[in-house]
């Protein structure tokens, strides 16, 4: 997700959810109902540790005193089938950023990391 000042399209920030398969946890090997066999508590608590990390983001990052827009960008692979409305885009990049890692999390089929970049105040 990037967000971007409206008024001269210069990207603020960017989060980066990077979303990848695990098979470690797997207990089934039928490749259309994948089961983890990951406790569903430990679960949640570590999404809720992220959520909890988005939120403090706040303290940190500069403040966006300009009104802003998002975009949603989805990289997949190559050889994947994606929806007629979707347009390729280039590569965004932040002059002047700071990125910071935020926690992860793992579902057992899933693992989900996440990254912020983020323009540096002036």
């Amino acid at each position: 997700m990037i967000i971007t000042n409206v008024h001269n399209k210069e990207v603020l920030e960017c989060w980066d959810f990077k979303v990848q398969n695990e098979t470690k946890d797997v207990i089934t090997q039928d490749p259309n109902n994948p089961v983890s066999n990951k406790e569903l508590k430990r679960i949640q608590q570590e999404i809720r540790d992220v959520m909890r990390q988005i939120s403090a983001t706040v303290s940190y990052l500069p403040l966006l005193d300009c009104i802003c827009s998002f975009d949603i960008l989805i990289h997949t692979l190559k050889d994947c089938d994606v929806p007629e409305e979707w347009n390729e885009t280039d590569a965004v990049f932040i002059q002047n950023s700071q990125a910071v890692q935020l926690k992860s999390f793992s579902t057992g089929l899933h693992k989900l990391d996440t990254i912020v970049n983020y323009k540096m105040s002036v």
